[in-house]
């Protein structure tokens, strides 16, 4: 009973420590409760490691002081959807990309808008926070058990990995940082210079290597698990090109605790998102939701507005709409059901459970762009003609949204697109065999399309002709999680593809379709695949400030900037 009675007292302790200071260099402040007192047992200290854990990106909800996000969410970023709202973010700045590294406020990292889940200054402070659980947790051994240590700092090492992931891939190299700083008593030591990018990636996935097996095997209910742990090693590897490596850690998780969610048949693709079916066999890792303590904000924030209710932030590009396949498991271009003149009708499983179109039934409401002007209409901000509806509850109602009743999870990974990882490595390998169609073949089955050989009518495949069809599969299946900016960046297509403009669609009088112009595009092929280090948060570091090698650090900062 004693340690409960603490338990509040330090958990507001551990929220002051999520908002000290201004310097993200600073040590932890001395006035807050003491390491020896919050380490004292596992109940108390277990209050430490989820100060690190509720730093995780709340990518559809509210967040926090120090990890905020908002409507715009980061899907904003890639070809999938534009935000509603022309003076957001996204919806302005990307038309040029002409942000520098010295801009603050207006820019990209002074408030949640646009929603980024690596901001720099904010994200060391959530690596400090794992830095100073597992130093203390050796500290104070003698007060925990060895299988408390055990699995408890493998935690901290994964979300410590998990934190470096998400700023390695917008910035490239970082300072490798692996205990707490204290300006007082370390002096200049404080400082470290940056590692390169691959330095970075091997350190990442080390430490997940090493920390896997820590971990139980289990589904998560929010906590790091093995294939937590395994997932995020083989997207690192993955996004490093290392193919191999890639092929061989999905392996390890293919064929164990988790599996595709088929448990409600026909719309598994899309019931997987919904509340009732939360931490289900499929979710690998995912933000914890609930509707009473720690609301989402999906379903209030990109259902569809209008009659609904809801703001309809989240506007699906044209793009995207053409990306999806015919029922027969075909590219629309390539199959005999298309029909410009009715461009919804024939359209596979996934369509129909992601995108709210003319003439869809959403809610008990029929959209109507013809005598409603439902899904195009500029004057209410209706930008693309399309809603989305995938992981939309239509059950919420407005009253819902007043008090943000949305407890939907938010899924980092999940195992569909361990299968996809997998099947993408070996195919970059040029080693296409059964395995490799078969991981493909269960996403496409459990969305409901055909096989690829039952699509194709043959059994092998180029390397090619099966990348692009593993490409548009990955960019259908994680339509609006926040996967697609990341795949356009490591495949090296953001330069062209972030060149085009967004397009819409609407319908005439006459019911006839007629695209229309979005927004521009750009993107700079010499210094956009990064973005830059805000200027101040380098000059307070001159072991950066000193790195120039020309080709990674420019002054410290990315190329370009």
């Amino acid at each position: 009973m004693k340690h409960v009675r603490y338990a509040g007292i330090l958990l507001m302790a551990f929220m002051g420590f999520s908002s000290c200071g201004d310097d993200f260099l600073e040590v932890i402040p001395k006035d807050q409760v003491a390491a020896s007192t919050i380490f004292s047992n596992e109940t108390s200290a277990d209050l430490a490691l989820y100060d690190v854990y509720k730093e995780l990106p709340d990518m559809e909800g509210w967040g926090n002081e120090e990890s905020y996000y908002s409507y715009d969410s980061f899907e904003h970023w890639s070809d999938n959807a534009v935000c509603k709202f022309d003076w957001a973010v996204t919806y302005r700045d990307l038309q040029t990309r002409s942000m520098t590294a010295d801009q603050y406020n207006p820019g990209w990292y002074n408030h949640g808008y646009p929603a980024l889940p690596f901001v720099y200054d904010k994200v060391f402070k959530f690596v400090r926070k794992a830095n100073f659980f597992i130093e203390n947790v050796a500290l104070y051994k003698s007060n925990f058990s060895e299988e408390w240590i055990k699995t408890r700092v493998a935690e901290a090492r994964f979300l410590r990995a998990f934190y470096y992931h998400e700023m390695w891939m917008a910035y490239g190299g970082l300072p490798i940082i692996t205990r707490t700083l204290n300006l007082s008593e370390q002096g200049d030591n404080i400082f470290y210079p940056r590692s390169t990018f691959e330095q970075t990636g091997k350190f990442i996935i080390q430490e997940l290597k090493e920390i896997a097996n820590d971990l139980p095997d289990e589904i998560s209910k929010g906590r790091a698990t093995r294939a937590a742990a395994l997932t995020l090693k083989a997207w690192c590897e993955l996004f490093m090109n290392n193919y191999s490596d890639a092929a061989a850690t999905c392996q390890q998780i293919i064929g164990g605790v988790h599996s595709l969610f088929t448990a409600t048949g026909a719309t598994s693709y899309n019931d997987q998102f919904m509340e009732e079916n939360n931490n289900n066999c499929e979710s690998i890792f995912a933000y914890q939701h609930d509707k009473k303590t720690k609301t989402g904000l999906r379903t209030k924030y990109f259902g569809p507005a209008g009659e609904f209710g809801a703001w309809g932030a989240m506007c699906p590009s044209q793009s995207l709409v053409d990306d999806y396949l015919m029922k027969d498991g075909l590219p629309k271009e390539d199959s005999p059901l298309w029909n410009p003149k009715k461009p919804y009708d024939n359209r596979e499983p996934r369509f129909y459970q992601s995108v709210i179109y003319n003439g869809a039934e959403f809610a008990g409401k029929v959209y109507d762009q013809v005598n409603q002007k439902d899904l195009y209409d500029p004057s209410r901000e209706y930008r693309s003609g399309y809603f989305r509806c995938k992981g939309i509850n239509p059950d919420l109602t407005t009253a819902d949204f007043e008090v943000n009743a949305d407890g939907a999870n938010f899924a980092y990974f999940r195992y569909a697109e361990v299968l996809l990882m997998y099947a993408e490595a070996k195919i970059e390998q040029n080693q296409i065999d059964d395995q490799v169609l078969k991981a493909i073949n269960d996403v496409r089955v459990r969305a409901g399309i055909p096989t690829l050989q039952d699509t194709y009518d043959k059994t092998s495949f180029e390397q090619n002709e099966l990348r692009d069809i593993l490409r548009r599969e990955r960019r259908i299946e994680f339509a609006f999680e926040c996967k697609r900016y990341w795949d356009l960046i490591r495949w090296r297509t953001a330069e062209i593809v972030l060149n085009e403009p967004y397009y819409g669609m609407t319908v005439n009088a006459a019911g006839e379709y007629e695209p229309v112009f979005l927004k521009a595009s750009a993107f700079h092929k010499d210094r956009s695949y990064l973005f830059p280090i805000y200027t101040p948060w380098i000059q307070i570091n001159h072991r950066m400030l000193e790195q120039n090698d020309g080709v990674e650090f420019f002054d410290g900062q990315n190329p370009g900037y």
